[in-house]
């Protein structure tokens, strides 16, 4: 499936936290699957989230979105599925930092650029009580592994999106696993 994946599908969850909204987790999806699948796979997914996550953040998957040309990242359609996903965190604990994030990166077997192709997921929420001195302690780190690795065996057909440089056509590849990085991870720019 790799490289030969004409679209790729766009799906957005929003984020709410006590400091309002603003943070969107970007994700992608091999188009040529449902979009209803694709949307109870990441459900499911951020289902997971919720038992390390303060009760003070919520999420949102869009109901529209973008299918993209995966080598021009030109628009090519979009798409809507009407049924409501959300959810709030369940943890009565504060939570770190806005800024502090779970970092997930998403491995594949692609190579792009002479480098494997990754992708990361960053997400917010995360209690206080689940850090250790500064890190993630390594039970949860081995949960939320769980939830990347339910996500990707899900049929949803998620992966990464090397998105068009310098000339180069964009390339989309299935992600095959997911490693949680043990330190929070700040978020310094996202592409809209």
């Amino acid at each position: 499936m790799g490289g030969l994946t004409v679209t790729v599908r766009e799906i957005c969850t929003d984020w709410i936290g006590p400091q309002g909204s603003g943070m969107t987790s970007v994700m992608f999806f091999d188009a040529t699957t449902s979009v209803a699948t694709q949307r109870t796979g990441l459900q499911a997914f951020w289902t997971a989230w919720k038992a390390n996550l303060s009760n003070q953040y919520s999420y949102t998957i869009r109901t529209t979105g973008r299918d993209l040309d995966t080598t021009t990242g030109g628009l090519f359609a979009s798409w809507s599925e009407a049924t409501v996903k959300t959810g709030t965190g369940t943890v009565a604990v504060q939570p770190v930092a806005d800024h502090t994030q779970v970092l997930v990166q998403w491995h594949t077997n692609a190579i792009v650029g002479g480098r494997f192709l990754r992708g990361r997921t960053f997400v917010p929420g995360l209690t206080v009580g689940t850090v250790i001195n500064g890190n993630i302690n390594s039970a949860s780190i081995g949960t939320m592994n769980g939830y990347g690795t339910s996500l990707i065996a899900s049929g949803a057909a998620f992966g990464v999106w090397h998105r068009p440089t310098a000339g180069a056509g964009g390339f989309f590849d299935p992600a095959v696993t997911c490693t949680v990085w043990p330190e929070l991870a700040v978020l310094r720019r996202r592409r809209k």
